[in-house]
């Protein structure tokens, strides 16, 4: 509860605490770590494969029959490449603490929020979110909420971006090394 709050302006003050409650937003939050596992774990993918195949194609510079498609591949490569390392780059800013109050949009539960805290205040925050008010369900829809925003807005349009770029270079590179076979026939 940010301390502008009152316990009754926070939309869970009248949600009771039950356990169908707590597995909903726990099963909710382990949904987006998932996907953000996956989303990291496809970024790794296609920055090993994409390196492998700048590699293939930079030794096919040489050959002028291939340099061409070689040219569109690297180009493909290297942008999807640097998508791929955008997705899973780590995107915060850490929080800074202007008298003492904590800004709109802190996260009690986020590592880079939090950290501005020394460990006391930290525990008091965290002992007053977890009071019998709705503060542990508002906490914790907060930082669900920030989980899928990041998700929404940074990690999944770069990883989009990432594979668009290798499908159309395989596709263009294709399409050009059919053209200049068919005009050398």
């Amino acid at each position: 509860m940010n301390p502008t709050e009152t316990p009754s302006s926070t939309p869970f003050a009248k949600v009771p605490e039950r356990n169908t409650g707590d597995n909903l937003l726990r099963t909710a939050q382990q949904h987006h770590v998932q996907l953000s596992f996956l989303a990291d774990t496809k970024c790794n993918i296609i920055i090993t494969v994409s390196s492998i195949v700048l590699t293939m194609a930079l030794g096919r510079l040489g050959d002028v029959s291939l340099r061409a498609s070689a040219i569109i591949l690297i180009v493909f490569s290297l942008l999807a490449l640097l998508t791929a390392i955008l997705a899973v780059l780590p995107k915060f800013k850490p929080q800074k603490l202007r008298d003492g109050s904590l800004p709109a949009g802190f996260n009690l539960l986020f590592f880079a929020h939090f950290s501005a805290l020394d460990l006391d205040r930290f525990r008091a925050e965290l002992a007053r979110q977890m009071q019998n008010d709705g503060s542990a369900y508002d906490a914790m829809a907060r930082d669900l909420y920030s989980l899928g925003c990041y998700l929404a807005n940074h990690k999944y349009p770069y990883l989009r971006l990432s594979y668009l770029f290798f499908l159309s270079g395989f596709v263009i590179a294709a399409l050009v090394q059919a053209v200049m076979f068919a005009i050398h026939l």
